[in-house]
């Protein structure tokens, strides 16, 4: 165990090496907390209803449009 130039063990050495050399992109919470923020949620699952209702009409659309080929 030489000097004290070893490479950082803990989560914290590596993150303090990587603020030295300028790089702290790739230090995220892996678990960030929970959003409590309650219309943030609501928008978001009319956001997500609003895509899934457009998905499925585009998704009506090519069946019929399948089916119509089919029926030639």
């Amino acid at each position: 165990m030489g000097s004290g130039s070893t490479r950082p063990n803990t989560a914290d050495d590596k993150m303090i090496a990587a603020i030295e050399r300028g790089d702290n992109s790739e230090f995220r919470d892996r678990r960030p907390g929970k959003n409590t923020d309650n219309k943030l949620i609501k928008e978001k699952e009319a956001r997500e209803k609003k895509i899934q209702e457009k998905t499925d009409r585009l998704r009506a659309l090519r069946l019929a449009a399948e089916k119509e080929a089919r029926a030639k």
